[in-house]
């Protein structure tokens, strides 16, 4: 039978991890005491900053110093930290150690260089000495926000929970494991009628509580006792509390159920207890106005397809996303998913196309900012600007940082709140470390909007861009060094694209806000000169203020708008412009990325092409984003048109207004390039003209260089038509030319040689797994298949080098002719056919261990598997093995076969073995499977009863995958196998132990055992009529009973008139074998046919008394 109590529960838990994680013994001098990884907000380090931590103690009377002691996170790289220094735990005492990431022993304050992951499922503490021994380790496993684990008191070998962590003091205040976290009977996802969702816990005892609106349950909400109907959607949640004081309240559960809503792009469903009150109700700051403290509100995100398939989900904060688009009743916000919460550490989804990564710990979540439709400007958005931006300038490869972008629907606390975007957030220092390998301690952010601030390198980061500006600005770019001292520093090519696209795209929002710019410090990472991030881009084509006071927002505006700008933002941003513009190469740079932009991504039917499949993913969600928030859907058609329209202007209009803005320029004139004979040239950037799409055409400017190159074929020389206008050397492999009109350039490649006739070789070896090789013409092959293609008619030598384990057989091919023969170890053959050629080997006698066992356990019980390993040679027998690749202990033997009993679940390998005298070879497999118990349980209807109802109803609620069922009814009767058995029981006062035995479809048992009491209980038959006729069929009045004292029993039967015609306090005169006939008790004559009163009186065995009148007719 089992005990399901909280206690022996926690004690099966450690046992399991114990046994099942490696957790070491506590003998070691020094123990991990305690860690938080969801350390929130209780306890800051010495830079205030709430990170990780982890409590050691030092179990003996002496000081330790763990000076070259090891830390790690990792079971595979136990020295993944080491102490550096000195770090000194007193006798008897605990210390801290921060896993922050920031590798420091500093003042007595120790920083890890790891972090950790709390809800990462494969974590764990490992501290090893000096010598790299393990001395302690334990599995890291979540807690909720701000809690810590650690042992109940110093030392002990008990682990509890501390919902009130207790860093670098006494274990005080232990807690049991969290209570079971509720069960769903629906997953969330689309539903086409209303639901009856039921809730439950594998602790029959739990007290579960439940919400509907998003908000979180506690103790005070809906108390669960009855499946919820669930009519319309709805986000629900739900928390279980034990009747143990000491058991906290579990983690909570929570789904959101789509009730006829169905869409056609992912769907991120959030909710929280204040959630609302900053998207809806846009309170950004818990007071003070805008510059009070932030309102960043806790709750929970799902993430689904377009199926409504659940994706991920976790808990995290929110905060205020945009400014003058806070002022809409359709906000944006951030989500940050905070690991120390317990529930999740990233949203895990490859969220956008353009980009691989499939782990998001923050995201932005916007609703078209300043372009919202129907909310900006007059309702003249189009829901599309910004991302449109952005996503543009990825699929073109500009040299910025760009917000990635992904649509979705978004529902507010289970309400549909309309088209939001999913947005990467880029000036983060998380955006940094995973594309570029910068981390928060190697960067320099600065960010302007409406002043300048900071972002990441505190004060150095100004002064470092001061520098370099003041550098620009006061020394003449025109000087080639000074040109190259800057590129070594700053990204020239980045700010190229960053003024192109913005003069483009008519944006009236930059430099002075929506600007940032950022470089990496980290010598081994990437993008180490400045470089610019995209902003906001809601501001432009023609749309919105003019916040920078640009010349015109007009489809017409100059290209060279941006040089006459004096500084927006004051950051030198524009004065750095024009002072590398007087540098020919970035001149030259700068006209040349223009025109082969405008012939790839920035040309109108690639801009056109982009927008209409951007707007093709959300049109068919418009309609219902205007009916929750106004407008039309035929004016926001317009909108989208009226954008169309300028980008068709737009192109054209920037492309002749290079030679106004430049009077250094001329053209544009007409270039065409052709390729003879079989060769590739690249033109500028990208672009790629050989033998397939010669005579390829364009339009470039004079006055600069258009620069070509060769970059594949047999080069011969290049010639230009018309001759006699450029100096240039024909036979080099580049070619730069100022044009000076209308030009063809053709490349002259020579033609590639026929094609020579080869063979494939392919060589194997037969057995595979040796460490043998074929030496090939004085190469040695070591994988195989190999390959290798000759000319034909090549004579090749082959020789094996062959595993000591075994001997040498023959060769085989399945054409060629081996040479003298194929039993000589050195042979030869020409190549005149494709073929394979084998080396066969045979194995050689030798020492062998084997390992083998096929056994599996049952999670419940104390069985042990045996896994055995079988030896041949002289003992002693040293072997090591490995369960699922993690290498155990090394063991020497002289027992054969020798049996390992385990509990741990896994593939068993054989990694080494020798005997007395040589090392062997290794063969077989094990494989321990330890399969999930079932959990046995039922309940009984009714679960009491009396001897008049002894039928009762076994209901079972075992679980989980429960096969086959087998009863006892504890009465002698045997027992049953149905699932939900009805079983009789005697009618006698007894009390009957019910015992079920269930299997899963692992073969795994379990049992519970139930009692029934069957009590007492009594009744009395009156007869309402009887027909004294003398033929024998019911001629007397009778009387049955039960459970009644006799001696109390008193009846008296009257007739209309109120007189007594019969009495007896005597019960057996009227039983079955005597009886009343009809006959007036005193005057002796039969009474007549008609309608008589009785009343009767007695008590119970338990001496209740009961009284009856009724009526009783005599028919003759």
């Amino acid at each position: 039978m089992k005990n399901n109590s909280p206690l022996i529960m926690m004690k099966k838990n450690i046992l399991l991890l114990v046994f099942c994680l490696f957790i070491k013994s506590i003998s070691g001098q020094v123990v991990i005491n305690e860690y938080s990884a969801a350390n929130y907000e209780s306890h800051a380090d010495n830079y205030g900053e709430y990170e990780d931590w982890l409590e050691l103690y030092n179990t003996t009377n002496s000081d330790i110093d763990l000076n070259g002691w090891f830390l790690s996170d990792k079971a595979s790289n136990t020295t993944k930290w080491q102490f550096p220094s000195s770090f000194i735990i007193s006798a008897n005492s605990v210390s801290i150690v921060y896993c922050s990431g920031n590798d420091e022993v500093l003042g007595g304050f120790a920083h890890t260089n790891f972090k950790i992951t709390q809800t990462n499922g494969n974590e764990v503490f490992v501290l090893s000495d000096a010598g790299s021994n393990i001395i302690d380790s334990t599995s890291v496993i979540p807690t909720q926000k701000s809690h810590s684990r650690g042992r109940d008191i110093n030392g002990s070998t008990v682990w509890s929970v501390f919902i009130t962590p207790t860093p670098n003091t006494n274990n005080i205040g232990a807690m049991l494991n969290y209570a079971a976290t509720p069960v769903f009977s629906q997953t969330s996802g689309y539903y086409g009628a209303p639901i009856n969702l039921s809730l439950s816990s594998s602790n029959p005892n739990a007290i579960i509580y439940y919400t509907t609106n998003g908000d979180s349950p506690d103790n005070s909400s809906n108390l669960y006792s009855n499946p919820i109907n669930i009519s319309a959607t709805s986000v629900v949640k739900a928390v279980a509390y034990s009747t143990n004081s000491s058991v906290p309240s579990s983690f909570i559960e929570y789904n959101t159920f789509f009730i006829n809503d169905t869409h056609t792009i992912p769907i991120l469903s959030v909710s929280g207890d204040s959630v609302a009150v900053l998207i809806e109700d846009g309170v950004r700051t818990l007071g003070g106005g805008w510059g009070g403290p932030p309102h960043e509100p806790q709750g929970t995100v799902e993430w689904f397809d377009k199926n409504g398939i659940l994706i991920d989900k976790g808990s995290g904060e929110f905060n205020k996303h945009g400014n003058d688009s806070w002022a809409y009743d359709q906000r944006g916000f951030d989500y940050v998913m905070r690991d120390q919460f317990g529930y999740n550490y990233a949203l895990k989804d490859k969220l956008f196309d353009t980009k691989s990564r499939d782990k998001f710990q923050k995201i932005i979540v916007k609703a078209a900012a300043n372009d919202n439709y129907p909310a900006s400007y007059s309702n003249s958005g189009a829901h599309i600007r910004d991302a449109y931006v952005h996503h543009l300038s990825q699929l073109a490869d500009l040299r910025l940082d760009e917000r990635s972008t992904s649509s979705c629907i978004l529902y507010l606390n289970g309400e549909y709140w309309g088209v939001y975007e999913m947005r990467e957030k880029v000036d983060d220092h998380d955006f940094t470390d995973y594309y570029y390998d910068q981390n928060k301690n190697n960067l320099q952010y600065l960010k302007t909007w409406g002043g300048t601030w900071v972002e990441y390198g505190g004060v150095q980061a100004q002064t470092d861009w001061d520098n370099l500006k003041n550098y620009i600005t006061t020394n003449p770019m025109s000087n080639q060094a000074n040109y190259l001292n800057v590129k070594s520093q700053y990204n020239t090519g980045s700010i190229i694209d960053y003024f192109l696209l913005n003069s483009y795209v008519v944006c009236a929002d930059w430099l002075n806000w929506n600007t940032s710019w950022w470089r990496g410090l980290d010598t081994n990472g990437d993008k180490k000169k400045w470089r610019y991030t995209l902003w906001d881009m809601d501001n432009t084509f023609d749309h919105g203020t003019n916040y920078t006071g640009i010349p015109t927002m007009s489809v017409n505006a100059d290209p060279c708008d941006p040089d006459s700008l004096i500084d927006p933002g004051g950051q030198g941003h524009v004065p750095i412009w024009n002072e590398l513009l007087t540098n020919t190469d970035f001149f030259e740079d700068y006209l040349n990325r223009w025109q082969d932009l405008a012939n790839g991504y920035l040309s109108c039917d690639t801009m056109i092409h982009v927008l209409d499949s951007m707007i093709n993913v959300i049109d068919p969600e418009m309609p219902r984003q205007i009916a929750k928030w106004g407008g039309t859907y035929t004016e926001w058609q317009t909108n989208v048109q009226d954008l169309r329209d300028f980008i068709n202007a737009r192109c054209s209009i920037m492309n002749a207004g290079f030679g106004p803005c430049y009077p250094q320029l001329s053209g544009p004139y007409n270039i065409t390039v052709e390729i003879l004979g079989t060769g590739e040239v690249e033109m500028s950037d990208g672009n790629i003209i050989n033998q397939l799409n010669t005579g390829w055409t364009d339009q470039r400017y004079g006055g600069v260089n258009t620069p070509f190159e060769v970059k594949s074929g047999t080069f011969q020389n290049w010639e230009i038509v018309p001759s006699g206008v450029y100096l240039y050397d024909p036979l080099i492999d580049t070619l730069a030319i100022d044009l000076q009109g209308d030009v063809t350039v053709i490349a002259n490649f020579i033609p590639p040689p026929p094609p020579i006739e080869t063979r494939n070789i392919t060589y194997k070896i037969n057995p595979t797994g040796t460490s043998s090789s074929i030496i090939v013409d004085g190469t040695p092959l070591n994988s195989f298949p190999s390959t290798i293609n000759y000319i034909l008619g090549d004579t090749i030598i082959i020789s094996p080098n062959i595993d000591p384990l075994y001997g040498f057989s023959n060769w085989t091919s399945d054409s060629v002719n081996l040479m003298p023969q194929n039993n000589n170890q050195v042979d030869s053959f020409y190549v005149n056919h494709h073929d394979t050629v084998t080396l066969k080997l045979y194995l050689l006698p030798t020492i062998t261990a084997f390992i083998s066992g096929n056994d599996t356990i049952c999670s419940n019980k104390n069985d042990l598997a045996s896994v055995k390993i079988s030896f041949t040679g002289i003992s002693p027998f040293t072997f090591k093995y490995a369960i699922d690749g993690v290498e155990q202990n090394e063991i020497t033997t002289t027992i054969n076969p020798y049996i390992i009993p385990t509990d741990k679940a896994g593939t068993y390998d054989l990694v080494s073995f020798s005997d007395a005298v040589e090392t062997g070879n290794l063969s077989g497999q094990a494989l321990v499977t330890v399969s999930e118990a079932p959990n046995a349980d039922f309940q009984l209807e009714p679960n009491t009863t009396t001897i008049l109802h002894t039928t009762i109803q076994m209901i079972d609620n075992s679980s989980p995958n429960v096969v086959s069922w087998q009863w006892v009814f504890g009465d002698d009767s045997g027992g049953g196998n149905g699932q939900n058995p009805l079983h009789t029981f005697p009618d006698k006062v007894s009390q009957y132990q019910i015992v079920l035995l269930v299997r899963n479809n692992f073969g795994c048992s379990d049992s519970i055992f139930k009692t029934i009491n069957i009590t007492d209980d009594y009744w009395i038959y009156v007869p309402n009529s009887f027909t004294p006729n003398f033929d024998e069929i019911n001629d007397k009045f009778h009387i049955s009973f039960y459970g009644i004292r006799e001696e109390t029993f008193i009846i008296n039967i009257y007739n209309r008139l109120n007189e007594i015609v019969y009495a007896t306090n005597d019960i057996s005169e009227l039983s079955e074998d005597k009886g009343w006939d009809g006959t007036h008790q005193v005057k002796g004559f039969d009474l007549p046919s008609g309608t008589y009163i009785y009343e009767l009186s007695y008590q119970d065995l338990e001496g209740w008394k009961h009284f009856k009148t009724d009526k009783i007719s005599i028919i003759r």
